[in-house]
């Protein structure tokens, strides 16, 4: 595996923020996961990353860094993903993976920032006129939808929502903003294929986030799957989970079918298993 890490892509806040590439050895310009770490929108780093197992499965890996809700509020971290982003499908020549073909994924904070990432792609607000920010798949974990919902405890904890967002209230401000934030406002049919996977005992993302998501890709139109993995909590891996996104990114990304889970509804049938109903 060659590495290239620390590789500034952009100044924000008075520091850089840094991606790290992981590119698997004998494969001709892989397609390449751009992986969103979790932490609340406050904590953690690049190095958290859950989509590591891919690297032996044909897939590149960059792992990147956002500014923190304690640094900037939100759409600072939207706006240091599609920078990202950009990094991404220009540097394919220079790190040896394909640039045209992206996938972003994340976890918890940072499965709801992949997601608005992919579902905002063409919005002039947080985009440099005539680039392209499309990507081609999507592979989420247990992220939040729905933000800064009126009655809603179940996102995440509410003052890191507020933090985020940037209010201290619970009025307009924090509804207004919260609805910008997520990623369901967004979906109008023309998203790439996306993959959700949630713990269902997960006890600080309830699994009713994804059903959110998925809803309202899959009245758009949109290849949607869900998997409710049993008994998983906040934070998924694993051999099953790391075989569905194998599945996933097989069939979505290099046009080919890979049977790995035969106990579950297979990805190529391009229908959401009726466990997680």
């Amino acid at each position: 595996m060659k590495t290239y890490l620390e590789i500034p892509f952009k100044e924000a806040a008075g520091h850089a923020l840094y991606v790290d590439f992981y590119i698997p050895d004998n494969i001709d310009r892989p397609p390449i996961i751009l992986w969103i770490h979790g932490g609340g929108w406050k904590d953690l780093n690049r190095k958290w990353c859950l989509v590591y197992p891919q690297l032996e499965r044909g897939y590149a890996v960059c792992s990147v860094d956002y500014r923190y809700s304690d640094e900037a509020p939100f759409p600072a971290q939207m706006l240091d993903l599609k920078d990202a982003l950009l990094f991404v499908k220009a540097n394919g020549g220079t790190y040896g993976y394909d640039g045209s073909k992206v996938v972003v994924s994340g976890d918890s904070a940072g499965g709801h920032l992949c997601s608005l990432l992919a579902v905002s792609a063409g919005n002039s607000d947080w985009e440099k006129a005539g680039e392209d920010y499309r990507v081609q798949a999507v592979v989420e974990f247990c992220g939040p939808c729905r933000l800064g919902e009126s009655g809603r405890q179940d996102a995440a904890d509410p003052d890191i929502v507020r933090q985020l967002l940037g209010v201290s209230d619970c009025g307009k401000a924090l509804a207004g903003r919260g609805a910008a934030a997520s990623p369901d406002t967004y979906v109008d049919g023309t998203e790439p294929p996306f993959l959700i996977l949630h713990g269902s005992a997960d006890p600080a993302v309830s699994p009713d986030q994804s059903r959110i998501l998925r809803n309202a890709l899959e009245a758009a139109g949109v290849p949607v799957h869900m998997y409710l993995i049993p008994g998983g909590v906040h934070g998924l891996g694993g051999e099953l989970v790391d075989c569905v996104v194998q599945e996933f990114l097989d069939y979505y990304i290099k046009n080919r079918v890979t049977v790995l889970t035969p106990e579950l509804q297979p990805i190529h049938d391009r229908t959401v298993p009726p466990a997680v109903r």
